[in-house]
């Protein structure tokens, strides 16, 4: 069986179109600021980047939502820009600001 008229394949719905557009938009603007990316996953929305650059992004409050978890070795750092999730890791031997330093309770 087959189709007897042509019709146009359609693979973006009008949602996707605006959320690949977007996850784009937010790539460039990073590599605008000079930003390189490590990792690019549309598919879930996250963009991987150097550490640096993470602690650049929060200093210059271009991210929303940091949080930070602790693992092996590392501290893993996630947050928003332009509604992308951008993630780090920091190893734990690396110099951290003032704003870190502090008694340790346990």
């Amino acid at each position: 069986m087959s189709a007897t008229e042509q019709r146009p394949l359609k693979v973006l719905t009008a949602d996707h179109r605006a959320k690949v557009a977007n996850f784009n938009q937010a790539c460039r603007d990073l590599q605008r600021l000079g930003i390189r990316l490590h990792r690019v996953d549309l598919v879930e929305n996250r963009l991987a980047v150097d550490h640096v650059a993470g602690r650049f992004l929060v200093q210059e409050r271009h991210v929303v939502g940091l949080t930070r978890r602790p693992t092996a070795g590392s501290t893993f750092y996630t947050a928003q820009f332009q509604g992308v999730t951008l993630e780090w890791r920091e190893p734990i031997s690396h110099t951290r600001p003032s704003e870190y330093a502090g008694p340790t309770f346990h």
